[in-house]
């Protein structure tokens, strides 16, 4: 019980008075600020021992919006004795809002930049053990600025998905859980506490506020301090944010705890199992990893892509399935990496492995030399302009059927060439089949792909006799010049068990509305016999934003197969399921697919039209690719 109160003279030496008491009705110590200058930012701080100098706690940090108000201490609870003082202190600029993107409990993803539509977020940290408490505060304060085009996350970083999805499923709650699995936003926002909030200018992406959303007294006729919500009312009033932090009050979360990792044990591994592959000399990365200090200079970089869950390029949402070339980083291994690069990206001791152990360079044939190279004529290419897509044909030399067990396009001339897909075809019939790549290809180049050799087991046909039809989509780079994309066939010794063909589901038939954040459409097609389902690939333009493959069984049931709630379309993945997928006769394949045609969408050319389907990346498109093999 608090018996006693006095104050003591800020350091810096506020002449203004501090007149504390305690609140008769919550039992809480109550400091009332007199006469104070409301152009000054002052620290409101106590302690329970004078006798231990520089034992003082923080408590608010404020600009008064009036010379005299007053506030309840809610720390102050459990102490007999309490001192307060009041100092004046030089601002300190918040560091910089940093992007973000974490999936919620129904598996949508949430990346900060993307919210252009929202004037304010507020970012409120829990665990399950907290969630109830939390939603109930939320959802009010969401009721009540329903309006204000504000938007509340709640953000678990220590409980698993399944088990936030539960509590979130038990509560019937629709605010989004997002899923903090490595625990890197709650550490760069440095919030360790349930319920602390931090509230985002979203158009200056700037921190108004951090601390506790609200501070309760709960006896009758008693006071809530609700911060958020007068930050939120100064805020969209236009006004100055007179309390702008306050020490959060409430039970600690489980915050793994940030030990620096060793650069040449523990991070050199991690960046060569991991980020090598790409960013070695010669391959797609545009910056090679050649020791500690060109890694060094990209941390910011490094950081950057690691928060907003853009690097390294993996994309599905893993609830749903797993594959053989799942090449995300573990959440340990996340962790580990975030706490290196906060440390500044030390070198310390030991062996550079990346400079004494560099990969070899990137080879002109990932997969080995082909058995046999084909290329198409040379084209001439303008400097602007919309190309119209060229169909090429190259005559197929083999004299006998020909099992294949890969297959590699390599574009000419990368800048140009924004995709290749390669048909088989013996006559007009086959290739009108195709449908232009709609009902599927035989071989393909997208950004992003990487050649594998096709499922263990399977191989594609190229038969005697017969064309390849090169589908050649470029777009200009402002000057004129060239490109021979050329195809790299793989001959397999002995027939495969099983026939893998590429098919798809697609849609023609959507309209996308000038400056819609998220428009859904929908694909299905059939599968005719009992197959084996090895891989998927979504295919989208710039503004697509998602896309999830489901299986509908004859027998009634459903499930997911793949959601990629984060396409992007450089890094076109083709998906291989870990086990292949048994799909009776008669199984639909629904694709499910969103488009973001927003101002907020980066790589959106023009957020003002309207999108139909069509072969440019200015249209869209959306179809689901599936590699699939009779049983």
């Amino acid at each position: 019980m608090l018996l006693w109160i006095g104050v003591v003279t800020g350091v810096q030496g506020p002449a203004q008075s501090i007149l504390p008491e305690i609140d008769p009705v919550c039992g809480l110590a109550r400091i009332s600020v007199k006469g104070v200058d409301t152009n000054v930012v002052y620290e409101l701080k106590a302690t329970d021992d004078l006798g231990a100098p520089g034992v003082w706690e923080a408590l608010m940090r404020m600009v008064p919006t009036s010379a005299d108000q007053s506030w309840l201490d809610f720390h102050s609870t459990g102490h007999h004795q309490r001192f307060y003082r009041l100092d004046t202190v030089t601002p300190v600029p918040e560091r910089p809002v940093e992007n973000f993107g974490l999936l919620d409990q129904f598996g949508s993803r949430h990346e900060l930049i993307r919210q252009g539509d929202s004037r304010a977020i507020a970012l409120v940290f829990t665990d399950n053990a907290h969630l109830k408490a939390a939603a109930s505060e939320v959802n009010a304060l969401a009721s009540r600025y329903s309006t204000n085009d504000v938007r509340f996350w709640l953000i678990n970083p220590t409980d698993s998905r399944t088990e936030l999805a539960a509590a979130a499923k038990s509560l019937n709650l629709e605010l989004p859980v997002l899923h903090d699995l490595a625990q890197l936003v709650a550490r760069t926002y440095q919030a360790g506490t349930a319920l602390e909030t931090v509230l985002i200018d979203q158009a200056e992406m700037r921190i108004l506020y951090r601390g506790s959303l609200v501070d309760r007294c709960a006896a009758a006729g008693g006071v809530d301090q609700s911060y958020v919500a007068l930050a939120l009312d100064q805020f969209l009033s236009q006004a100055s944010i007179s309390i702008q932090a306050t020490k959060p009050l409430g039970d600690s979360l489980e915050i793994a705890s940030a030990a620096v990792p060793d650069y040449s044990t523990e991070i050199a591994p991690l960046l060569q199992s991991k980020c090598i592959v790409c960013h070695r000399t010669g391959d797609i990365g545009f910056w090679s990893m050649t020791n500690h200090t060109v890694v060094s200079l990209f941390k910011d970089k490094i950081r950057a892509n690691l928060l907003a869950g853009r690097m390294p390029p993996w994309h599905a949402d893993p609830a749903f399935n797993r594959f053989e070339n799942d090449s995300s980083l573990a959440p340990s291994e996340a962790s580990r990496l975030l706490a290196w690069l906060d440390a500044g990206a030390p070198r310390g001791a030991g062996e550079d492995t990346l400079e004494t152990h560099p990969p070899a360079p990137a080879a002109d044939w990932s997969l080995g030399t082909p058995d046999l190279v084909l290329k198409i004529p040379v084209q001439q290419l303008p400097a602007d302009g919309q190309i119209p897509y060229r169909y090429l044909l190259v005559a197929n030399p083999l004299t006998a059927d020909t099992w294949l067990r890969a297959t590699d396009i390599h574009p000419g001339n990368r800048q140009v060439v924004h995709h290749s897909l390669v048909f088989t075809a013996k006559d007009v019939t086959d290739f009108l089949q195709v449908k232009g790549g709609l009902g599927g290809f035989f071989a393909a180049y997208v950004p992003g792909m990487i050649p594998v050799e096709f499922p263990t087991g399977t191989g594609k046909l190229l038969k005697k006799g017969s064309y390849l039809v090169f589908q050649m989509h470029y777009t200009p780079n402002g000057k004129a010049t060239s490109d021979q994309t050329e195809i790299g066939l793989y001959f397999s010794k002995i027939p495969p068990a099983h026939a893998l063909s590429t098919t798809a589901a697609y849609n023609t038939d959507f309209l996308i509305p000038p400056g819609v954040l998220d428009q859904e459409a929908v694909a299905e097609t059939v599968v005719p016999v009992a197959s084996k389902l090895y891989e998927m690939s979504p295919h989208m333009h710039f503004r697509g934003a998602r896309m999830r493959f489901e299986a509908f069984y004859p027998d009634g049931s459903n499930e997911v197969l793949l959601s990629v709630p984060g396409y992007e379309f450089n890094w076109q993945t083709l998906y291989r399921l870990a086990e292949p997928k048994s799909l009776p006769a008669g199984t639909k394949i629904r694709i499910t697919g969103g488009f973001d045609n927003s101002p907020w969408n980066p790589w959106n050319p023009d957020p003002t039209r309207v999108v139909r389907f069509g072969e440019q990346t200015t249209d869209e498109m959306l179809i689901g690719y599936l590699n699939l093999a009779p049983e």
